[in-house]
């Protein structure tokens, strides 16, 4: 009963393959986790045309308004507006690892805390909060257009403000306030 199964050349072969199993086994658990809180580092991937918002559940088009966070347990939440993040956040309470927001201007990421927000009811949003981000104090007061009812703040200072009730989110068609 020797025969091939007990050649030298077939103890080589599957010596090689259960190697690449074991290298194949490194590589998926290096790549899926097991890196603490490292996937907060990055924001949270929205697929346009396909991810749903968190809060509305409406599917999100418009990449340069959507926002997302990681929460503490590693799960991403999607927005489709800014405003809607902002609101589903003040209801949820939930830790989060960290924020996202993308500049209105140019579509890039950029980290919440290091982002300038802009609430203005001239401001078309696809949820009509009319609140948007941009990475730099500058082109936030620019957007504000010099009318007394919009807000330039930074990202503590709208959180802070909803959760104060000093700070009054707009709700377009479909919304409401709670």
């Amino acid at each position: 009963m020797s025969g091939v199964f007990g050649s030298p050349a077939f103890t080589r072969r599957r010596t090689a393959v259960g190697g690449l199993w074991v290298i194949v086994f490194c590589l998926l658990l290096v790549a899926c986790g097991g890196g603490g809180e490292d996937f907060a580092n990055d924001p949270p991937e929205i697929v346009v045309g396909q991810d749903v918002c968190s809060g509305c559940n409406m599917i999100i088009n418009d990449i340069n308004h959507a926002a997302a966070y990681w929460t503490t347990a590693g799960e991403a939440r999607r927005f489709d507006d800014i405003g809607g993040m902002l609101g589903f956040m003040q209801k949820r309470q939930e830790e989060r690892a960290s924020t996202w927001v993308h500049d209105v201007n140019t579509g890039e990421w950029v980290r919440a805390e290091d982002a300038w927000f802009v609430m203005n009811a001239g401001l078309v949003t696809p949820m009509g909060t009319g609140v948007v981000s941009v990475a730099n104090e500058e082109d936030a007061r620019a957007l504000a257009f010099d009318q007394p009812e919009a807000l330039v703040m930074t990202f503590d200072e709208i959180v802070t403000g909803i959760a104060a009730g000093e700070v009054k989110l707009q709700m377009g068609p479909g919304l409401k306030e709670e």
